[in-house]
């Protein structure tokens, strides 16, 4: 029999943020090469945000992503508060959870209902068909109560203007709050009896050996603070953390690749829902690990189309701390410490929807940025997602062409990458 050799390519990937294809290349009946290829224009905030004054990163840093500007928001402030020596009050800790319970809603939802759900009903949108219609609505539902969240705390729903150093420009009033308790808590129900919908879908089998890494806390599911960890022993101070990971480029994207180093190599590695309920499990309330049970999941989970599973997870997770800390909030006075200029250099990790997203910031005596690093999650994940893919076209490079092209875009759903976070890096020629 012949050997196969051929040239798999999708131009444009859909259901995904952002601007890619992918190009698969078979030869001798083997991948010889595999590229998603990131063709997006890259964004340049790195290089913006030289020179700006420290009470501006958060604004700016927040036009990075239109889905999750929290979670730039979070990771930038808590660096330049930790160059200030700032350790802002339990009361403005819960309201940046509470915001960022906003974000995972908002963000979780979207992916759920509208950009994953849809493969695993082969259709080709979420308003392909009128069974879908009805899941679809629930998903828009539970995304409208979660920047309704964003719009009180923030100011509005898309890129908030409410995160200061040292805490809120104006703390929200409880009447305020409050008034989203009814809802918050019918969503909740909901968004807990569906975790059994999405246990139920039908996965093919993707499952291997592979690095989860995320956040891991004593005392909480992480959002904005702990140590970094993942399944192979490693546990680490954020600050140690980034030391850790190598970024580099590759030709043909204009989105850094990153791994963990090795002694004489780098390995690709997984952030997101799946790694921070694999290491996290134990920090869920006994509800929604009972229902995890009911629902028959088994962790750890290595099978990257399940990851719309640990998103359910999170999407219930979100609606009870919601409603937890808004039962706690009471007013209060101060919206924000003071704080005195310092020269420095600080990292913060904190979790987005999508992974852990590593800012690094270096201010001078002034307090303007002299450099800064930023590694959101989807630039983390692109090796691994090309490994992944890699293994799947090796496992079934014998099926019909059409085949690998749908699972192979599939596998690249399920890390619902955000491509326009993701591109730092131009590409450049001899003249």
């Amino acid at each position: 029999m012949k050997a196969l050799s051929k040239i798999i390519k999708v131009d444009y990937l859909s259901r995904v943020e952002g601007e890619g294809g992918l190009v698969i290349e078979i030869k001798d009946d083997r991948t010889v090469r595999l590229r998603v290829n990131i063709f997006e224009a890259p964004r340049f905030f790195e290089s913006f945000l030289r020179g700006r004054p420290y009470f501006d990163v958060m604004d700016f840093t927040a036009r990075i992503c239109g889905i999750c500007p929290v979670a730039y928001q979070m990771s930038s402030v808590h660096a330049i508060e930790k160059i200030f020596n700032i350790e802002v009050e339990k009361p403005i800790k819960e309201l940046r959870r509470l915001l960022y319970c906003g974000e995972w809603i908002e963000s979780h939802a979207l992916h759920i209902y509208l950009l994953n759900g849809p493969d695993f009903y082969n259709i080709e949108s979420a308003w392909s068909s009128k069974e879908y219609l009805t899941i679809a609505k629930k998903g828009l539902y539970f995304k409208k109560l979660g920047n309704e969240i964003l719009t009180i705390l923030g100011g509005r729903s898309v890129h908030p203007i409410s995160i200061r150093v040292g805490g809120f420009y104006k703390m929200p009033d409880k009447k305020s709050l409050s008034a989203l308790l009814p809802e918050l808590k019918k969503a909740y129900e909901e968004s807990l009896k569906e975790i059994k919908w999405v246990a139920g879908l039908q996965f093919n089998d993707n499952s291997w050996d592979t690095e989860y890494v995320s956040l891991i806390h004593d005392n909480e599911y992480p959002m904005n603070y702990g140590n970094v960890a993942s399944n192979k022993g490693l546990n680490m101070p954020m600050e140690k953390f980034i030391e850790n990971v190598q970024e580099y480029q590759v030709n043909y994207s204009t989105a850094l690749h990153s791994g963990l180093k090795r002694d004489s190599y780098v390995s690709p590695y997984v952030v997101g829902p799946l790694s921070r309920l694999n290491l996290n499990y134990e920090k869920l309330p006994a509800e929604i690990q009972n229902m995890i049970k009911e629902a028959g999941i088994s962790l750890p989970i290595t099978n990257t189309h399940m990851s719309i599973i640990a998103r359910s997870v999170e999407l219930a997770y979100a609606f009870y701390e919601a409603i937890r800390i808004i039962n706690e909030y009471n007013e209060y006075d101060r919206s924000f410490i003071d704080s005195e200029l310092k020269e420095g250099e600080a990292v913060w990790i904190t979790e987005a929807p999508r992974g852990i997203l590593i800012h690094r910031y270096e201010l001078d005596n002034s307090g303007y940025v002299k450099n800064c690093t930023i590694i959101p999650p989807t630039s983390q994940n692109f090796a691994h997602i090309e490994a992944d893919i890699y293994r799947f076209v090796q496992n079934n490079i014998d099926k019909p062409e059409d085949f690998i092209k749908k699972e192979s875009e599939k596998i690249i759903r399920s890390y619902d990458p955000c491509i326009s976070c993701s591109v730092h890096v131009v590409k450049t020629r001899n003249c």
